[in-house]
């Protein structure tokens, strides 16, 4: 497929669990523990499925606006009769979209990560779908790498705020110091425990700034040298019998070592939690952001768009999107 350099490409990673046998469910999951439970779903098939839901209902929301930007999925899904006709179905539509599916190989999973083995599936997969939607590229084409259940509100905003090279993209989670934001493991689970690590590590930033990983831009040779940063950090705690389990704890310690420049996003982008009790702010006005994180909404709005979408019914997706923000 070819990619015209002067055009934005989104790229999404989903992780099938019919492949990814000794982890389990997602990333959205490991960041905040009010996000539905996947364990829910019965088989890995209905797992992959659930993803595959948001990324349709993504795909449309860029797609039905009529945003000028290449698309790709980034999947170690490697038979797609495992998914069932449902995902046949939704893999069909999502590339009806003009979405390319990159078959990539799930090459930085945790070596272990405890009893959450069985609860977290594709931890640290990002760094996989960097290098596969890098390769090949131009010097100057912008790459923006997205988990699945996320929607384009206004992408023309958040393109128009793309970080100059070789700076990277992302958004700045808010978390208060202690606030243990895994939910599992031992190892530098908050922003203070990650300022002492880097400490310890030869950095100066004690408190650093949390990066999310729902959302990462930047050029090629910016995200490859981002990859790079994050093995030498996982080699270095690797030495010391340590390791980080989720990517957004190695992209924080990164960050606060200086191994990177990070550009914060969170004018434009934003995560947006909708379940009852989950202690964060208020969100007063979503529309103010271009690009919404919906970890809450897997198997909820964003399943019922999709199923808008397949039921070809495009007036209608847009509001199940909203009604959980309150502004359908």
């Amino acid at each position: 497929m070819k990619i015209e350099p002067a055009r934005p490409w989104w790229c999404s990673t989903c992780t099938s669990t019919a492949t990814a046998t000794s982890t389990a469910t997602a990333t959205a999951t490991a960041r905040h523990s009010s996000t539905p439970p996947l364990g829910r779903a019965r088989s890995a098939a209905q797992v992959a499925n659930r993803y595959l839901e948001c990324a349709l209902t993504q795909a449309a929301s860029l797609r039905l606006r009529d945003v000028d930007c290449d698309l790709a999925l980034v999947t170690n899904l490697a038979e797609r009769s495992s998914l069932g006709w449902d995902g046949a179905r939704l893999i069909e539509r999502i590339e009806s979209l003009g979405v390319q599916v990159l078959p990539t190989e799930y090459r930085h999973r945790p070596l272990e990560i405890g009893e959450s083995h069985d609860t977290y599936l594709f931890l640290r997969y990002v760094l996989d779908a960097i290098l596969a939607a890098a390769d090949g590229e131009p010097a100057e084409r912008q790459i923006w790498l997205t988990d699945l259940d996320c929607v384009w509100a206004d992408a023309e905003r958040v393109f128009a705020a793309t970080p100059v090279a070789p700076q990277i993209g992302y958004i700045e989670i808010p978390y208060p110091p202690d606030w243990d934001a895994v939910g599992f493991s031992a190892l530098g689970v908050t922003r203070r425990a990650l300022g002492e690590m880097a400490l310890g590590m030869g950095g100066s930033e004690a408190l650093p700034r949390w990066v999310g990983g729902e959302l990462l831009t930047g050029t090629p040779g910016s995200l490859r040298a981002l990859v790079e940063a994050c093995e030498a950090i996982e080699g270095r705690l690797a030495a010391r019998g340590e390791m980080l389990a989720a990517e957004e704890q190695t992209l924080t310690l990164v960050g606060a070592l200086g191994r990177e420049q990070f550009c914060d996003l969170s004018g434009v982008a934003c995560r947006i939690l909708t379940v009852p009790r989950h202690g964060a702010p208020r969100l007063e006005e979503p529309l103010d952001f271009g690009f919404w994180h919906l970890p809450s909404e897997k198997g909820q709005s964003l399943r019922r768009a999709a199923n808008e979408r397949l039921a070809n019914r495009p007036a209608r997706l847009r509001r199940a999107v909203l009604a959980p923000l309150g502004i359908a």
